[in-house]
């Protein structure tokens, strides 16, 4: 009996293979998908993005945009040059421990309609996000780092089991682990957008006194 099995393994060796090979791929890119989650933790830190877009003004003569010094996150405005396209930054922030996207509210400047082409910019410190430290380098202390479509990839994995599955643009990258950025209903319009990094905005309890 064991030789007969034996033979007809022999014999039909093509034909096994043919079967369990595209099995053994699809085991393989599951437990891919699925280890990373299981083993690389999820992130630490919030991540702040700015979504550009120009700006429904007709009228406006500045463009709106942020900028972190000393840890700090400040609305920049600058005046428009001549002929120049007025453009507005808004701000999101991704919670890391709800997963949820928010935009995070802006004063502006005072009197910036005043400004001319040659002024200097006017900042502001976004005072929503006082008393937290924001890192500006890519990748957060904890691995993470922010990739899209057109500025990463996050390899076949990512394609088949992270970016792509869910149908979103922006994720954060870990190992092998991808969590999906969607921003929040009413904003989603604005995905066509160029949108980019801000920084790493470090826990509270990490962060200490902002000098």
């Amino acid at each position: 009996m064991d030789q007969g099995r034996g033979g007809f393994l022999r014999k039909n060796a093509f034909v096994v293979a043919a079967v369990c090979l595209p099995l053994l791929v699809v085991v393989f890119f599951v437990l891919a998908s699925i280890v990373p989650r299981r083993l690389v933790a999820p992130p630490a830190y919030d991540l702040l993005i700015r979504a550009n877009e120009v700006e429904a003004q007709p009228n406006s003569r500045v463009a709106v945009d942020f900028g972190v010094r000393d840890g700090r996150v400040e609305v920049v405005v600058r005046p428009l040059a001549a002929g120049g396209f007025a453009t507005r930054s808004r701000l999101f922030l991704f919670d890391h421990a709800t997963m949820n996207v928010s935009e995070v509210p802006v004063d502006m400047p005072e009197q910036i309609e005043y400004l001319r082409e040659n002024d200097p910019p006017r900042t502001r410190p976004v005072t929503a996000l006082s008393g937290r430290r924001v890192l500006v380098q890519l990748r957060a202390p904890d691995g993470y780092q922010l990739q899209d479509r057109n500025t990463g990839n996050a390899g076949i994995v990512g394609e088949l089991f992270g970016m792509r599955r869910y149908g979103s643009e922006l994720s954060v990258v870990n190992r092998g682990r991808v969590v999906p950025i969607r921003l929040p209903l009413g904003f989603q319009q604005i995905y066509y957008a160029p949108i980019s990094f801000v920084g790493w905005v470090e826990p509270a309890a990490a962060a200490g006194p902002l000098r």
